[in-house]
């Protein structure tokens, strides 16, 4: 059974349950062995297979062994119970220990050092063995929260946005190769306004785009509004996304707002901004957004209409 076989019977081996559960695999064993903590199924070459709930209690039994409780105290309880003593609801583990939480936090963790090749690695690993869709809404946009997250505490550096800009980058190359073309796939151009460098939620708005079936043109960061619309109009896109992610001075919001209007003029337009955005105000004529489930939303019924 390969990687693709096994992602296709919402089965994981021990390798990928390793990776996503922040455990190693002789711990695995032991507490399935010792403690009977999960049941996995068996290949017919006698190897591991665990369903994604089973992953999803091995986190939960790693985090109550955190908070001090032994493994012999905890594994015989049910889900509910370790949500209880974990102190969560399940909404709240759903939200911040979900599936892929420990491959989000490996990732960053090897950003912060440096360990570009390592942090590469666990992206195209991960990207191997997750369908598009699933990769893009529920490994890429977390990371992008905590990205966004550790922006905000400092933690995050310029140099560490370059690293995974470029990555992301990189691994939308690598999706849009090998994504099953769609025939007839509308077409959708996405990049940033002129001075607008930070390119996260546009990379972000490409994959959702590419996972939907769409074929996203994406022009990278910065570009000039005449380009945007040249490419736009040459591509025959059926609308353009742009992202903009940080508020603008009075003298800079006049000129987005103008360079926006010349492009809904020949074009739809659809903009990601974050809450609280002066152009929330404006009266630009775009689709605005502001989460990633509201783009991905509008996508599905653009398909759909």
């Amino acid at each position: 059974m390969n990687a693709k076989t096994t992602e296709l019977s919402g089965l994981y081996p021990m390798r990928v349950v390793s990776r996503l559960s922040g455990l190693t695999a002789d711990t695995i064993r032991v507490w399935e062995r010792r403690y009977q903590a999960v049941s996995p199924e068996r290949t017919g070459g006698n190897k591991r297979r665990y369903s994604g709930s089973q992953v999803q209690r091995l986190v939960l039994l790693r985090r109550a062994t955190e908070l001090g409780h032994s493994i012999g105290q905890v594994a015989g309880l049910q889900d509910e119970d370790l949500l209880r003593i974990i102190g969560e609801t399940t909404q709240e583990v759903t939200r911040h220990k979900s599936l892929y939480d420990a491959v989000i936090e490996d990732y960053l963790a090897a950003v912060l050092r440096f360990d570009v090749q390592r942090a590469e690695a666990i992206l195209t690993r991960t990207a191997a063995i997750v369908p598009a869709l699933k990769l893009t809404l529920e490994v890429l946009v977390p990371l992008m929260r905590r990205v966004g997250e550790s922006w905000k505490e400092g933690e995050l550096k310029i140099p560490h946005e370059h690293i995974i800009s470029g990555q992301l980058r990189s691994l939308l190359g690598t999706l849009m190769r090998h994504v099953e073309p769609v025939v007839a796939a509308p077409r959708i151009l996405v990049t940033t306004p002129p001075n607008h460098l930070h390119e996260f939620g546009a990379i972000i708005g490409a994959f959702i785009a590419a996972s939907r079936g769409f074929e996203p043109i994406y022009l990278g960061a910065n570009t000039p509004f005449e380009d945007i619309s040249d490419a736009a109009t040459q591509s025959g896109s059926a609308f353009i996304l742009l992202s903009v992610a940080r508020k603008c001075s009075a003298t800079e919001l006049e000129s987005l707002t103008a360079g926006l209007e010349s492009l809904s003029g020949d074009h739809e337009l659809w903009l990601g901004i974050p809450d609280g955005h002066q152009l929330s105000d404006s009266n630009v004529s775009a689709t605005l957004f502001y989460q990633y489930d509201e783009l991905d939303r509008a996508l599905v019924g653009y398909k759909s209409a």
